[in-house]
């Protein structure tokens, strides 16, 4: 079957939304709350270094329902193979137009859902000190967004790639590059220099 462009894979978005919504709750509760990052934190007297630490915790949900895609769609495909009694075609162009999207998209719709009641209820919850701020709190929430999908994409790439050389396949078989990795980590860490450079510029 040819994939002219991505297509969202409905169960795995929907267990992606909720798998990464679910496991950053238990963060939350689990992490001590100097170190669980919120947006109003930037604002307390919190060092720069435990915002960092918090903010690399944040991501550790998203990373790791990531990393659980990846393991799935790998073992998912496997089976269909063996029952179709052939090789493992056409998962790299699975990965690419089906898999990846939907995890992107499944990250960045579950922080879209963690931050909605924030947006929606900003005059009613927000702190009146910082309620001229609300236009560069909503860029925030988008960065935010990206990074939760970036970070759920970086997770699936990374569980193909290990699982993959682990397995040391024929060469030339991967379905995800050492580039293709780097490309998605640059676009994360790209995403997360802008959010830092916005919330130094909010906090000075």
């Amino acid at each position: 079957m040819k994939l002219p462009f991505a297509q969202l894979h409905g169960p795995l978005f929907v267990t992606t939304v909720f798998g990464t919504l679910v496991l950053a709750r238990l963060l939350a509760l689990a992490i001590p709350t100097d170190f669980y990052f919120t947006f109003q934190s930037l604002f307390s007297d919190r060092t720069p270094q435990s915002i960092l630490v918090s903010l690399i915790g944040k991501m550790a949900a998203p990373l790791a329902v990531g990393l659980a895609l990846g393991l799935w769609c790998i073992a998912a495909w496997q089976r269909a193979a063996r029952t179709r009694g052939g090789a493992r075609h056409g998962f790299a162009r699975r990965v690419r137009f089906v898999f990846g999207p939907t995890a992107f998209a499944g990250g960045f719709f579950a922080a879209f859902v963690a931050a909605w009641p924030a947006m929606i209820y900003w005059d009613l919850m927000a702190n009146p000190a910082l309620a001229h701020l609300k236009l560069a709190f909503f860029g925030l929430y988008v960065l935010y967004m990206l990074g939760f999908g970036y970070v759920t994409l970086l997770g699936l790439l990374l569980a193909v790639y290990l699982r993959e050389h682990w397995q040391q396949g024929p060469p030339g078989s991967e379905s995800v590059s050492m580039r293709e990795l780097s490309r998605v980590g640059a676009l994360w860490l790209l995403n997360s220099g802008l959010a830092a450079a916005a919330m130094k510029v909010l906090t000075e």
